[in-house]
């Protein structure tokens, strides 16, 4: 009876304290079941022209009030395929141009249009280059790598004659892409609790525990292993070729590296990896950006989207844009 009583007490005590993280509906796209991409022949998909369409996050979790009530962010895609106002072919003689290329970072799952680094690089620029007509294409794709960003760029890029490109390099660019889909999908599906989760708080607690700590390992071994693998053979090619394209077409090519938003005010598990991508960099002769040293120091769940969204949220988006406007414009590459 008093083991009975205790974990009845125990148990009571959790449902009335909250124990546990909260649980929230994860994002989901409308319209339809998924994002409206088309092919590029003989490249990489491309969203199609002149449509938009949402990610939907649960309110619940907007601890920021960041999104409208219905907690959906819509996402505008113009008639070259790509997020945001398209630029014309034709660069004006006055004008600054920067194409930034990546994935869905770049693009800003999550955050609205004005908030992507790419619309803030704009607004920062502006303001420290008086007299000349800043441009910046948003030519972020969702679920990109490196080869597929260059890809796109030597598809249908290099007519508007860019000033600067920079490319968006987080680190599953390595990673093969079926076993980024494996892991995205296991950190977004919805979790089938057992019996005992079922009638237990506590157990529901241990269970759902286990299961974020078993996916957060098998993502970090994961990523780790490939950079050992062909991917990040690849990688390194797409930086030389970058770079070789950079110096015939006459810009400058720079990496922005984001860091997984995990533990910067700890132990970051990827310090490793930065300097394998920063050396990488260095031998291949292109400038690199590591936004580790911005956001180092703060809490990762600031960063976020949503709880639900580990994407870099409108706050870490203002700070890239600052990073990559102060690089930039500095007097000498930093």
């Amino acid at each position: 009876m008093s083991i009975l009583l205790t974990v009845l007490l125990a148990e009571s005590a959790a449902r009335i304290f909250g124990l546990g993280r909260p649980v929230y509906q994860v994002r989901r796209f409308e319209p339809g079941s998924g994002v409206p991409f088309m092919q590029i022949p003989n490249g990489p998909l491309i969203y199609q022209p002149n449509v938009t369409f949402a990610s939907i996050y649960d309110p619940a979790g907007d601890t920021r009030g960041y999104f409208p009530s219905d907690g959906r962010i819509t996402y505008r895609i113009n008639e070259l395929g790509l997020r945001g106002p398209a630029l014309p072919v034709e660069k004006p003689p006055d004008s600054f141009r920067i194409i930034c290329l990546g994935d869905s970072f770049t693009f800003g799952e999550g955050v609205r249009e004005e908030d992507t680094y790419a619309a803030r690089l704009r607004e920062c620029l502006a303001g420290v280059m008086p007299g000349r007509h800043i441009e910046v294409m948003n030519a972020g794709v969702q679920a990109y790598d490196a080869k597929d960003a260059a890809a796109l760029y030597l598809m249908r890029c290099t007519s508007f004659r860019p000033d600067v490109v920079t490319l968006g390099f987080f680190l599953n660019d390595a990673t093969d892409s079926a076993q980024t889909i494996r892991i995205n999908e296991a950190m977004t599906a919805e979790y089938q609790l057992s019996f005992m989760a079922k009638v237990s708080r506590i157990w529901e607690v241990f269970e759902r525990g286990r299961r974020a700590r078993r996916i957060q390992r098998d993502y970090f071994e994961t990523t780790h292993r490939s950079f050992q693998s062909t991917g990040w053979t690849d990688c390194k090619k797409v930086l030389h070729g970058m770079e070789q394209v950079s110096r015939e077409d006459g810009f400058r090519f720079v990496v922005v590296l984001f860091p997984v938003l995990w533990e910067l005010d700890g132990q970051y598990p990827f310090e490793d990896i930065h300097r394998l991508i920063k050396d990488a960099c260095r031998e291949a002769g292109c400038e690199c950006i590591d936004l580790l040293d911005v956001y180092r120091g703060r809490e990762a769940e600031y960063l976020w989207v949503h709880p639900t969204d580990h994407h870099p949220n409108e706050i870490a988006h203002r700070l890239a844009a600052d990073r990559i406007a102060e690089y930039l414009t500095a007097e000498s590459p930093q």
